[in-house]
């Protein structure tokens, strides 16, 4: 009789058994929310006409790439702040709505991005990078929602 020996696999070196995906990382996530959400966006294959063919779904994944791009940090920390940044210029226009406090602008955000029903796909997507970043900003309620969607998005990382 043979002796046999049982190996065991082990996760490699650096990776959690809490990473669903192994050792990807947050920049190559965010990298791959970038082109889901530009594929969404373009909506010509059959899968995103399956499930961003309304435009509040295309919203809601704009929102969770931004905060993505928040929590990726990097080059991607300043795309996603440079999209709030210039809807918040927007928005805080004295002829617009004066004197938005962070709250009301993440509230205003996500109106935006969810409510209307917009005729293109760029603007809600546009309103959902920033709300996405504006509800790391705002703190309170919206900072909850921002915590939790960036502790999934840490585990899969």
């Amino acid at each position: 009789m043979i002796p046999m020996t049982t190996v065991l696999a082990a996760p490699a070196s650096g990776a959690s058994f809490t990473q669903g995906l192994g050792a990807v990382g947050l920049s190559s996530l965010a990298g791959a929310g970038f082109i889901v959400l530009v594929i969404a966006i373009r909506n010509r294959s059959k899968l995103t006409k399956k499930y961003f063919d309304d435009r509040r779904y295309l919203a809601g994944l704009a929102a969770v790439t931004g905060v993505l791009f928040i929590i990726a940090g990097g080059t991607w920390r300043m795309i996603a702040q440079g999209t709030h940044d210039l809807a918040a210029s927007t928005l805080n226009d004295p002829n617009v709505v004066a004197g938005l406090s962070p709250a009301g602008l993440a509230l205003i955000m996500t109106i935006l991005a969810f409510l209307p029903e917009w005729q293109r796909r760029v603007p809600p997507a546009f309103f959902g990078l920033g709300a996405g970043v504006s509800w790391g900003l705002a703190g309170a309620f919206w900072g909850i929602l921002f915590k939790v969607i960036g502790g999934m998005l840490e585990k899969l990382a």
